[in-house]
């Protein structure tokens, strides 16, 4: 799958001008994930990705989450349980072997930063988050979060969003 591959129907569009606002964001639609849903993160370096999942994951009554840059897989217990990856430093390999498909199955939240290094992610109920600066650069505090929804059940939840949470 490649971001924006056409099969994806319902869209939300969130725009944050601070990290704060981007943590309230990811609180807020965590009572829309629900076990089984990927949540693929495309964004560049600093763009808010790892904020947005900590916030997921601390609205669904996790602790202590970080960026798993470097242990590549983090799981944390919550209401719905959550194993988080990063893929930064792995660009050209299959994932098999972290254990993210077998994740799913199990009816985990599976959220995945870099997820533009994962050549051929599964199919079924995704979200697609892409996080971008817009305007003048880096030094922007702004950030535009777009998140597409792929599956039946992964867009009448984005459609609930929609409805109840109101763009900062």
């Amino acid at each position: 799958m490649t971001p924006e591959n056409g099969t994806c129907t319902s869209e939300f569009v969130f725009y944050s001008n601070r990290e704060e606002s981007t943590l309230k964001f990811g609180k807020s639609i965590s009572r829309f994930v629900f076990p089984g849903l990927l949540i693929l993160l495309f964004g560049e370096l600093g763009t808010g990705k790892t904020v947005l999942a900590r916030g997921i994951v601390e609205g669904l009554a996790g602790k202590n989450v970080r960026s798993p840059s470097f242990t590549l897989v983090n799981e944390y217990k919550a209401e719905i349980p959550v194993t988080h990856a990063d893929l930064y430093r792995l660009s050209c390999c299959r994932f098999e072997d972290l254990g993210l498909e077998d994740a799913l199955e199990e009816g985990r939240l599976v959220l995945i930063e870099w997820a533009q290094n994962w050549k051929e992610p599964p199919q079924g109920e995704t979200w697609e988050c892409f996080f971008e600066i817009p305007g003048t650069g880096q030094d922007s505090d702004v950030r535009l979060i777009r998140i597409r929804a792929c599956g039946e059940r992964a867009s009448a939840s984005l459609e609930e969003i929609r409805k109840q949470i109101a763009p900062e």
